[in-house]
């Protein structure tokens, strides 16, 4: 890297409509039907009424719309995929500047694309199993987080709500009420639970054959531990982690794929580095496996690595001074303005099939040979080529989020690669199965798709000003623990909850 700054990073990798506002009000359509009537959730003064469309009750997931967003049509005859060469070349190819017309069916493709093999799923974080969750923050809306964070459609939450009961449940949602949830296969809610407190909250769970849901009472109390653990690299973090009675194998697996998405340990890891670790765990009472984990702070001393980190409010991570250790992010991989032939729609419907086709990134529709850019400093771990996506990159950026690129021409950069902000990794193209030369962008976080457009990015390298003070007012508190308390022993500390409100 260039400079000191940089250096930091690590290559690193954590509404419209209608609204639920917790801590306020708003009013929500209650009947599906052609015509939306209010209903009043959450005290105080109610917002202004707003008409969304909704579609009849036959719908398979409820009386409201699902838009399909269709931008383009696949193609009726079979195509031959062209392969780029496997020669790496820095310099653009001597392509035309072709032009692509703006009325014609906007370039796309409709296959789900499972990049993902036995390798990287084994690698996936076990506590982040297939349940999600969120802790409700102060002025957040409900349904905005449904739709626009959650990916749940909106047709289930009017079909929730149109119990009485249901309703005044979630209309009593208040700020540091956690929501857990399940989903199957087309990303369709098959469970829910809203927690009253750590002890006790409302289940929702699907019917076995159809849409509706029954709710039921949950109780499972609810333990938070701290654990500062110390280990030395002999051969591997996850080997060093196993090797300790006070985890469990998941619990250990897990810290090694946590730690691994904060520093690049896969690569620069040496044995005689040595690294302390203050961790945050929540147990079920009665089951040792850790419902939740999270890591507060960390201190690593290696041959190649010298990093002393907390996490911030955010859920990043920073060093004491306030340097991200996650690198800023451009929206957009390319320079120039290209218009979004598809967009991201998780629930996507294949034109020909009617199937559930999930869109998991943002199609830019550009003429073959388009200069694509590495939108943040990171580190290329995939070149190939797939029957469907074509030739595609992956990049991991670090704390979770990696990029992915599809229906190439041509790569510019190899698997192992490191890669700055701005350099060039590649050349659009229209391999793989599409209707016309475009750019698919996929942005993961924390191994689940997100929308590229709407997904909160870093922006700057450091905190400055107010954000800056917070932190450090927490990292002083989560450092200083990891340094005065006794190592590879559960300490008295206060929840990170409860530390940053």
């Amino acid at each position: 890297m260039g400079n000191s700054r940089k250096t930091s990073h690590f290559f690193l990798a954590g509404t419209a409509g209608l609204t639920i506002l917790v801590g306020t009000s708003l009013l929500l359509a209650s009947q599906p039907g052609e015509s939306s009537q209010p209903l009043q959730i959450g005290a105080g003064k109610p917002l202004s009424s707003t008409q969304i469309p909704v579609a009849p009750l036959e719908h398979p997931a409820g009386g409201a719309t699902i838009s399909p967003a269709l931008n383009g049509q696949a193609g009726g005859r079979a195509q031959t995929v062209a392969f780029a060469t496997d020669m790496l070349d820095d310099s653009a190819p001597g392509y035309a500047p072709d032009t692509i017309d703006p009325d014609a069916d906007a370039p796309t493709s409709y296959e789900t694309f499972d990049l993902d093999d036995d390798e990287a799923l084994s690698e996936t974080d076990p506590a982040e199993s297939d349940w999600y969750s969120h802790t409700l923050k102060e002025g957040e809306r409900l349904t905005g987080l449904w739709e626009r964070e959650w990916d749940l459609p909106l047709a289930t939450l009017y079909r929730l709500l149109d119990d009485s009961d249901n309703a005044s449940i979630l209309n009593r949602v208040r700020p540091g009420q956690e929501i857990e949830w399940q989903v199957d296969d087309d990303g369709y809610l098959t469970r829910m639970r809203l927690w009253t407190d750590r002890a006790s909250g409302h289940e929702w769970v699907r019917e076995a054959e159809g849409w509706d849901f029954e709710r039921g009472q949950v109780e499972n109390g609810r333990e938070v531990s701290h654990l500062i653990i110390h280990a030395e690299i002999d051969g591997n973090i996850a080997s060093a982690l196993a090797e300790r009675a006070d985890l469990s194998p998941g619990a250990a697996n897990a810290l090694a794929v946590l730690l691994d998405r904060y520093l690049p340990v896969r690569t620069h890891a040496r044995t005689g580095d040595q690294f302390t670790l203050l961790v945050e765990q929540e147990t079920l009472v009665g089951d040792d496996t850790p419902h939740n984990l999270r890591l507060l702070a960390f201190d690593y001393e290696g041959q190649r690595i010298q990093v002393r980190a907390a996490r911030n409010v955010n859920g990043r991570f920073y060093t004491p001074e306030g340097e991200s250790l996650l690198p800023p992010f451009d929206r957009r991989p390319f320079a120039g303005n290209y218009r979004i032939s598809s967009s991201f729609n998780p629930r996507r419907r294949h034109p020909v099939t009617g199937r559930v086709a999930p869109h998991h990134g943002t199609d830019f529709a550009m003429p073959i040979g388009t200069p694509i850019l590495a939108p943040a400093d990171g580190r290329v771990t995939r070149v190939e080529n797939h029957p469907y996506a074509g030739r595609f990159i992956v990049i991991e950026h670090g704390q979770g989020y990696s990029t992915r690129y599809l229906h190439l021409d041509r790569q510019l950069v190899r698997p192992g690669q490191t890669v700055e902000r701005g350099d060039r990794i590649a050349l659009s193209g229209n391999t793989g199965r599409s209707t016309g030369p475009h750019l698919h962008y996929e942005i993961h976080v924390n191994n689940r798709p997100q929308n590229p457009m709407r997904v909160e990015l870093p922006e700057s390298d450091a905190l400055e000003g107010d954000e800056l003070d917070r932190f450090k007012s927490i990292s002083q508190t989560l450092l200083a623990q990891l340094d005065n308390g006794q190592r590879n022993q559960q300490v008295a500390f206060t929840p990170f909850e409860e530390l940053t409100r």
